[in-house]
């Protein structure tokens, strides 16, 4: 019998002590080490040590460098960012087929309707990126929110991209969904924040990009509520506020997370405030810049942006150099 009670309190005493663990370090802790030959595998080279380390340390308590998990925000752009833009962002893609599919319809409507219908059938992306309250509203005006995210997740999944002859869902970068993975098994409350429509981006996030609804902030349409029996449906109006680019993505990621992120990631001119806003923050903080320099995916710079990084001191992932892969197997 004695024999039996000391064996009791053995166990007894082990399960207190793993509690005790568990209970002061929390379940972010018990994942801080981090297998260098399984973690990242579609990375390689400078930028994935770089990472690799950032996240050991920001993450592991006792560190100098130990961020809370409530403040790990971790924002990301979408489009040449995350997957493909080229020859345009997959949200102009479903404009453009949205109104050619009903351009007899929309051309009656007036001027402004026209003018799209006339871009559209040209292909006209610097139309559309120039009036981009009309591109953004018009189309589906009076519609749905629902209409519009069922008709952007159909082109998304379905419509074949010019130039890769494949759908847009084939375009996405398997070495930066593997890195969002990891960070929000660390702990990180990560973000896609993005010009293109909000709607556009919840069609798509949580099963294509791994980020759930509730963290996608993009450009908003303004609604008008309206009752069909026991249901409230909003329809669709005018942008509402400006696109969500430049000093608009840094002004809405605050009016969501009340803070400054700690890891950015961009590609493009109009994702420099939204880098720079790391530097708001009081813990170690990085802001990374994609390269488009790997003729597996599309070979184009943004020079400015490229030097705005160098002055800032933002880690350049130049995707010939730092991916193993673009699109996966």
């Amino acid at each position: 019998m004695p024999k039996m009670i000391r064996t009791r309190g053995i166990i007894v005493l082990a399960a207190l002590i793993t509690f005790s663990v568990i209970f002061i370090h929390g379940p972010t802790s018990r994942a801080v080490a981090l297998e260098p030959d399984r973690t990242l595998t579609y990375w390689r080279g400078e930028v994935r040590n770089i990472l690799l380390d950032y996240i050991r340390c920001v993450c592991t308590p006792g560190s100098r460098d130990f961020i809370p998990s409530k403040d790990r925000v971790a924002v990301f752009d979408m489009d040449g960012t995350l997957m493909s833009e080229k020859p345009f962002p997959y949200v102009f893609d479903a404009a453009f087929r949205y109104i050619l599919q009903n351009k007899d319809e929309l051309y009656e409507k007036g001027p402004q309707y026209k003018a799209l219908c006339e871009a559209a059938q040209r292909r006209d992306v610097a139309y559309f990126r120039k009036h981009i309250a009309q591109t953004f509203a018009l189309p589906f005006k009076e519609k749905t929110y629902g209409v519009f995210r069922n008709w952007c997740l159909n082109v998304f999944e379905t419509q074949i991209n010019s130039l890769k002859k494949r759908p847009q869902k084939d375009l996405i970068f398997k070495p930066m969904i593997e890195l969002i993975d990891l960070l929000q098994a660390r702990g990180f409350q990560v973000y896609v924040v993005s010009g293109s429509l909000q709607f556009a981006i919840m069609a798509i996030s949580e099963k294509y990009l791994h980020v759930d609804e509730s963290h996608c902030i993009g450009s908003m349409v303004q609604a008008r509520a309206k009752k069909e029996g026991e249901k409230t449906v909003f329809l669709r109006e005018e942008l509402q506020p400006p696109a969500n680019v430049n000093s608009g993505k840094a002004m809405r990621i605050m009016m969501r997370t009340g803070q400054a992120p700690v890891l950015a990631f961009g590609n493009s001119m109009g994702d420099t405030w939204m880098l720079d806003f790391t530097a708001s923050s009081p813990y170690r903080h990085m802001a990374f810049v994609i390269d488009h320099d790997d003729p597996r995916e599309f070979v184009y710079h943004h020079p400015a942006l490229l030097k705005r990084a160098k002055e800032k001191e933002w880690v350049v992932i130049r995707m010939k150099e730092s991916f193993k892969t673009i699109y996966g197997k």
